[in-house]
């Protein structure tokens, strides 16, 4: 591409030997003028070089996401869950179908806000919500590669001079995300409740962290932490209300559990809904959130197999090459649980394990892995479970009462993430849930 040679990895395989066994040499990030302002010259964890500040800002991270962490604030978690589905259930009977998205994202947000932050949105109307969503689209939209051309073709530079978008980076952090944060982080530090902040901030001295890296660190999460998991939730809400049937089984292996133990599983008990489980798997697999993965950069010059990856080389993951490789995934192109029944395992577990039992790639791969992976997990979990006991998703109807199954193939793509386009379906609240 231009001056830079970039290469993409289908094979999972592949991928395991260049960004695991050979992840010292292929850690780096793709170099970009955004990432520059965005991380403060190299600080966090999402776009900046894997060197030791790196190292130690991605440690703090993994210290408070931990699950044990995640753990303490699993109130929290069911208290969003039980508001979100809630919302969809009531929102729907009024109008008769809503658009979940806002709802979902509201949701995604509270989640890092309450747990990060202690605080949260009561409405998508608030200026907090209002500031937070221009905070994450306009990081998306600078963090295109179209956006720095120069890096492919060097006489492109010139253009961004001329349209001066070094300014426009550097307002967006100096006026957007910086003063969001801050007052953030303040606010978090002054409450009397728990947070992961809080324990963020114990951990500076420990970690060699300044005020600008605890800034990045919390962006990393807030971003990183709010849109996948609502992208992924969004697409798990269109491509069931394909599948009635599958629906039908979800609520059965819930029902049973329900009358013998006279409550909702846990996520502990995961094992004693397989189906479900697989479920969620195969919807991640079937209707991946990105179309690859963020690129990596080869730190020096390496061998793997027979491919020379010279120093620079951009390394990127396909992701969706990777979901629909029928030698890693039988008959790709059909929605099947059944092929993750016997795979009950933690996402964040399989992310970490042998490549050949891993579930899906979205969580990244070797030492850029995401750090937050079990926080999204139960988040989904909790969420999944709740609909599917109290609800059933049925598609939106036209003019004429007949149903209209939602498109699942054009999407709406932001250049990190792919989402559904917008559209409308119907949560019918379960009249036989053993709930009721």
């Amino acid at each position: 591409m231009g001056v830079q040679t970039w290469i993409f990895i289908s094979d999972p395989v592949l991928a395991q030997e260049i960004f695991m066994t050979h992840g010292v040499a292929t850690s780096d990030r793709l170099s970009h003028r955004f990432f520059n302002y965005y991380s403060h010259g190299g600080r966090g964890i999402i776009c900046s070089n894997a060197g030791k500040g790196w190292q130690r800002a991605r440690t703090a991270a993994l210290s408070i996401l931990a699950p044990q962490r995640v753990n303490e604030f699993t109130d929290v978690l069911l208290y969003e869950a039980d508001i979100l589905v809630e919302q969809l259930l009531s929102r729907s009977q009024l109008y008769g179908q809503v658009d979940p998205s806002t709802y979902l994202q509201n949701a995604a947000m509270n989640v890092i806000l309450t747990t990060c932050f202690a605080t949260r949105i009561n409405s998508p109307e608030s200026q907090l919500f209002k500031d937070i969503m221009e905070h994450m689209h306009g990081g998306l939209k600078m963090v295109g590669i179209e956006n720095d051309l120069g890096q492919f073709l060097p006489i492109m530079s010139a253009l961004d001079v001329i349209l001066g978008k070094e300014k426009v980076y550097s307002d967006y952090v100096g006026k957007c995300r910086d003063p969001l944060l801050v007052r953030l982080i303040e606010e978090a530090l002054s409450s009397g409740k728990d947070s992961m902040m809080k324990t963020l901030v114990a951990l500076k001295e420990e970690y060699g962290l300044n005020d600008k890296d605890i800034i990045v660190i919390m962006s990393d999460l807030l971003g990183g932490g709010t849109d996948t998991s609502f992208v992924t939730m969004s697409w798990m809400i269109v491509i069931l209300s394909h599948y009635d049937d599958v629906q039908k089984k979800i609520q059965a292996e819930l029902d049973t559990f329900i009358r013998a133990h006279g409550r909702l599983p846990v996520f502990e008990e995961r094992d004693q809904i397989p189906y479900t489980i697989a479920v969620q798997k195969e919807c991640i697999r079937y209707k991946s959130v990105n179309s690859f993965a963020m690129p990596h950069m080869a730190s020096r010059d390496l061998m793997v197999r027979d491919y020379f990856i010279a120093k620079g080389t951009v390394l990127v993951a396909n992701t969706i090459g990777m979901h629909m490789n029928p030698d890693v995934y039988p008959d790709p192109e059909t929605f099947k649980p059944e092929r993750f029944l016997n795979n009950t395992r933690t996402m964040t577990s399989s992310a970490n394990g042998d490549v050949n039992q891993r579930d899906h790639f979205i969580f990244g791969w070797g030492r850029r892995v995401c750090p937050g992976i079990y926080l999204a997990e139960v988040e989904m979990f909790h969420i999944f479970v709740r609909i599917f006991a109290n609800a059933s998703i049925a598609p939106p109807l036209d003019v004429d009462g007949k149903e209209v199954p939602i498109d699942m193939d054009t999407v709406l793509d932001t250049g990190l993430l792919i989402m559904p386009q917008p559209y409308q379906v119907r949560f019918i609240p379960r009249v036989d849930s053993p709930l009721r």
